[in-house]
């Protein structure tokens, strides 16, 4: 008896806060199914359609890219109806296809030495794996490299090399030192340049690494022969 007294009065207080708030929460509910709507038409039908457009775009624009026609990836080629790697980056930046652009745009730009447009397109880029992840950010130092960021160049090329274990790795790592000596930061240049002489001692950086070991610790005052 209690708990049904419990629940009508439960129930009362539920429809009394309705009526006094009816406007409010019909609103809030409204507003809930528009969110809801919005999302399943994002993902199931805006996503897709924009996923096809990007992807054929994108089919086209990479065929020239293969052939190392920098100038129509860049420009595209209005003629044929291709759409330069810069403008599926822009109009397509949420898609998979559209990131992909973004790195080819990046490349082309690295090509043709335009610093500051390969880093903004290779900042739109999405890659994780453990090849092509390393090789953006490699990238990336090499433009900060030569726009005289040199200490943001060490720490990429750094963040490259120790990604994963592969065949570029030491190279990373080697470019990383140097650039670490050229700020005369020789603890740093020492760090990298032992994970070369642990992890790749076969490579052709790591033949001749105890070398770049000694230097270092000779600058820091910790070589003893």
């Amino acid at each position: 008896m209690n708990d049904s007294i419990e629940l009508n009065s439960v129930k009362e207080k539920i429809v009394g806060f309705y009526n006094n708030n009816k406007k409010r929460i019909n609103i809030i509910a409204a507003a809930f199914v528009v969110t809801l709507g919005s999302i399943y038409y994002l993902q199931g039908v805006y996503m897709p359609s924009q996923e096809k457009t990007a992807s054929k775009k994108f089919a086209e624009v990479f065929y020239y890219f293969k052939q190392d026609s920098i100038d129509i990836v860049l420009n595209g080629n209005p003629s044929k109806n291709v759409v330069s790697a810069p403008s599926i980056a822009d109009n397509y930046s949420s898609t998979n296809k559209g990131k992909e652009a973004a790195l080819i745009a990046g490349m082309a730009y690295l090509q043709k030495k335009d610093y500051n447009k390969a880093l903004k397109y290779l900042d739109m880029t999405d890659a994780r794996d453990n090849i092509i992840a390393p090789s953006i950010i490699s990238m990336k130092a090499v433009c900060h490299s030569e726009l005289g960021d040199i200490e943001e160049a060490a720490s990429l090329f750094e963040k490259a090399g120790m990604i994963s274990e592969n065949d570029f790795s030491a190279t990373y790592l080697k470019r990383a030192g140097i650039h670490f000596e050229e700020l005369e930061n020789w603890k740093s240049a020492l760090r990298v340049y032992n994970v070369i002489g642990e992890t790749y001692s076969t490579t052709p950086e790591g033949t001749s690494i105890q070398l770049d070991i000694a230097r270092m610790k000779a600058k820091l005052g910790e070589y003893n022969p």
